[in-house]
């Protein structure tokens, strides 16, 4: 019996959406954040059709899959008979607020702590799936950042968001040493191959703001590592089914080799779009941003001034650093690498254009 968790979320939908047509989809079971089965066999189902699952698949889809609670309060769930029969599980869940949020660090690590120690009691687990992300790197990391790399207690971290991914997974192996564990470290996330960001327009929004503004932290022939929700949800699903697993960690991301730089994915955008390549593009520093922020509306539609500047502040720099993570790993264990942004990104931008970059940022940025 798998336990999925987070499959309402944009990572665990695509996941969950791969499933539906396996065997394992009958013996699955999906943490949902509901007040009783009926409700949360509905949340399922709406983001399973985000992520191009048909009606008659869904009609697979039962309440009795359900089990009703999240990971602040993980008591109040963990004891349901139906987990004593779970032997794999994949957490997805997590509070993925790019911003500043007091439930980061409850949820993201005591929530899942309490879980994995939960779920540890009276039973013998096959495989316990922890997703974490590339940038719990943190600052200074070797490029490109090696799947055994561990930053130490004294790393500069990104974000919240990735100081607690980096946290949940050091206190697993220490709390737990006999849990199962294998860390799954997607890059970053971006869209789908065939539904460009109909699912979600997490993080799409980044590369509309610098087309808007015409400039960002970055340079052009810098390299970004991306990858489509699919390919990632294609990943975990080996990383899920492979009898045996030679590492306990992988990066889950283009590499050096199949990474774009934004130059590369701004004249696929251009292409598909039919606009013209950025022409007056400049890298700028943070501070430039802060004077240009007046004109924010002007260029990119109504927004949150403050938000905007964070997002610069986070993305760009992060962007900067050209982080790319080294993929070797999941390579060896038989994955093929995944299609650039570039080969996609006509769809992302064509599954975008009616929506405002403040609108999709909210993907990114709970409050």
């Amino acid at each position: 019996m798998l336990l999925l968790t987070g499959s309402t979320g944009f990572i665990g939908g695509a996941l969950a959406a791969r499933l539906i047509n396996t065997p394992r989809w009958e013996r699955s079971l999906f943490l949902v954040r509901s007040a009783n089965r009926d409700e949360g066999r509905t949340r399922l189902a709406s983001n399973l059709r985000l992520h191009g699952v048909s009606e008659q698949d869904l009609a697979r889809l039962s309440p009795d899959q359900i089990i009703c609670g999240d990971l602040t309060g993980v008591e109040r769930w963990i004891d349901d008979p139906r987990l004593l029969q779970v032997n794999d599980v994949v957490n997805s869940a997590a509070l993925a607020s790019f911003g500043t949020h007091r439930s980061i660090f409850p949820t993201n690590v005591d929530g899942v702590l309490a879980m994995a120690h939960g779920l540890c009691r009276g039973r013998k687990l096959r495989r316990f799936i922890q997703i974490g992300t590339g940038m719990s790197c943190g600052r200074n990391a070797p490029r490109p950042v090696s799947e055994d790399y561990s930053p130490g207690d004294d790393v500069e971290h990104y974000l919240d968001y990735t100081a607690s991914k980096y946290e949940a997974e050091q206190r697993l192996r220490t709390e737990l040493p006999e849990l199962p564990l294998v860390v799954a470290r997607p890059s970053i996330v971006v869209g789908h191959t065939e539904l460009g960001c109909a699912a979600s327009g997490s993080i799409y929004w980044v590369f509309r703001l610098a087309r808007a503004l015409q400039a960002f932290p970055c340079e052009l022939d810098q390299k970004i590592d991306v990858i489509p929700v699919d390919y990632c949800a294609e990943a975990l699903h080996l990383l899920l089914d492979k009898s045996t697993l030679k590492y306990s960690a992988y990066n889950i991301s283009s590499g050096p080799s199949h990474s774009c730089t934004f130059g590369q994915i701004d004249e696929a955008i251009s292409v598909g779009s039919g606009e013209r390549p950025m022409s007056r593009y400049r890298q700028t520093h943070y501070e430039s941003f802060l004077q240009m922020q007046d004109r924010f509306k002007d260029l990119i539609g109504p927004c949150n001034k403050r938000i905007v500047l964070k997002a610069i502040r986070a993305y760009g720099y992060f962007a900067a650093e050209e982080v790319l993570f080294d993929n070797a790993r999941l390579i060896e264990e038989g994955m093929p690498p995944p299609q650039p942004l570039t080969d996609y990104v006509t769809l992302c931008e064509r599954t975008s254009k009616d929506i405002l970059i403040a609108q999709q940022m909210k993907y990114d940025y709970k409050t």
